[in-house]
């Protein structure tokens, strides 16, 4: 029997987003296949989760909170079987001309403002601004996590 490695997704924008509380669609996107990665944190242990899952002896149990994050019963919207990707990302917010850019797997992402991974990441670019960087950022900034693929996909 196989055992499981849980990632959530959230169901509805952050309380530190402008649209806290609205339907953030990921269940659905995920389902369309409009939702072909999430963005986190902590590259080393995604990079060891994502090696479990290669040996066959794990699968990605993919849920969303049922109400209130961290405060209700997790519901599991997909499993994942095949191994998943993980690529190390930079996000860099330029406030002087109110852009992101990114580095993923060291490599520059020449992408106009980052729209293709904000889209694979099933979100608009100015909720992906907003997500990763807050509200109108006064200063430049830096994110650096990894993406991890559902998918076969890579950049």
């Amino acid at each position: 029997m196989k055992k499981k490695i849980i990632i959530t997704l959230s169901r509805v924008f952050p309380t530190t987003h402008s649209r806290r509380g609205e339907p953030t669609g990921f269940k659905e996107k995920l389902a369309q296949g409009k939702k072909i990665h999430t963005i986190r944190e902590n590259y080393d242990l995604w990079k060891l989760n994502s090696e479990k899952i290669e040996r066959g002896n794990f699968y990605l149990s993919v849920r969303q909170w049922s109400a209130k994050p961290y405060n209700s019963p997790q519901v599991e919207i997909k499993r994942i079987f095949e191994p998943i990707g993980i690529q190390r990302i930079e996000l860099k917010y330029h406030a002087d001309n109110d852009t992101i850019t990114a580095k993923i797997d060291g490599r520059e992402w020449l992408d106009a403002d980052c729209y293709e991974i904000a889209k694979n990441d099933g979100l608009s670019i100015p909720d992906f601004k907003e997500w990763f960087f807050g509200r109108e950022p006064k200063e430049d900034k830096v994110f650096r996590g990894v993406i991890i693929h559902f998918t076969g996909f890579r950049y």
